[in-house]
C-alpha cells in the first residue's frame, strides 16, 4: 500500500497529501508528505462515498483524489469537482467473493469519470 501511495504521490506531483483510510466510514486522516508508516484503520465493508465526502470537506479542496480500492465499493453518483485516479488492485482469486461467498458477485466498475489505473 505504501509503496502505491508513494507513486501515487509522485505521478500527480504532489507535494503535502492527506491520507484517508476508509471502509464504511472514515477512521483517520493524516497529512505527510512521504508514503511511508501510514496506520490504515477498518477493513470490511468499504463505502468510498464516505471517503471522498470527508475528502471534499478539506479547505482548500483536493486538486486530485486518488483511491486505492479492491473495487468492492459503491462510488459516489456525481463526479467531483477535482481529477480521481483510482488505482485498482487485482481481485484476489477471481473466482471467489467476500461477498458472502457468492463466486457470482462482480462489484461495479469504478465510475467512468475517474482515470483507473490496475495494480497487480
Amino acid at each position: 500500500f505504501t509503496g502505491s501511495t508513494g507513486a501515487a504521490c509522485a505521478a500527480v506531483g504532489a507535494v503535502m497529501v492527506s491520507v484517508l483510510s476508509c471502509d464504511a466510514t472514515v477512521h483517520v486522516v493524516h497529512e505527510l508528505c512521504r508514503a511511508e508508516g501510514i496506520p490504515l484503520s477498518g477493513g470490511g465493508g468499504t463505502d468510498l462515498r464516505t471517503g471522498f465526502t470527508e475528502a471534499l470537506r478539506a479547505r482548500p479542496g483536493p486538486d486530485v483524489i486518488v483511491v486505492l480500492t479492491d473495487g468492492q465499493t459503491p462510488w459516489p453518483g456525481v463526479r467531483p469537482p477535482c481529477r480521481t485516479v483510482v488505482g485498482l488492485f487485482s481481485r484476489w482469486g477471481r473466482s471467489r467473493s467476500r461477498q458472502g461467498g457468492d463466486s457470482s458477485y462482480v462489484p461495479d466498475l469504478p465510475p467512468e469519470w475517474a482515470r483507473v489505473v490496475t495494480i497487480g
